[in-house]
């Protein structure tokens, strides 16, 4: 009697155990607040742009962002390419000027 009831309550223990952690199981997904507005603000403008690769093209340099392919002086999202050289871009509008790097975004005035 002692080694049914002891069989009964190790197989019911390790079928929690199974339950509790199963890799299978999506996890649990927690709901967050989203704002919607004329209000909402990036908080970092470089985070908005990918750059994808720098190349030198018979002495001129051209960039991948965010898809684009562009060169010294083209417009992207609003912002003129102010150069280009073989480690970043340098994006301006206004009196706001992105540094898009290879390794690091930096944001410079």
């Amino acid at each position: 009697m002692k080694v049914i009831l002891s069989c009964s309550l190790s197989m019911l223990l390790s079928l929690a155990v199974q339950a509790a952690s199963d890799p299978t199981k999506p996890d649990v997904a927690m709901a967050v607040p989203v704002t919607v507005g004329a209000d909402l603000a990036v908080a970092d403008p470089a985070a908005e742009f990918k750059l994808g690769l720098i190349k030198n093209v018979q002495g001129q340099y051209r960039a991948l962002v965010n898809g684009q392919s562009v060169q010294q002086g083209d417009e992207i999202d609003g912002y003129t390419v102010l150069s280009i050289n073989r480690k970043q871009v340098v994006l301006q509008r206004a009196n706001e000027r992105l540094t898009l790097s290879l390794f690091k975004v930096m944001k410079t005035q």
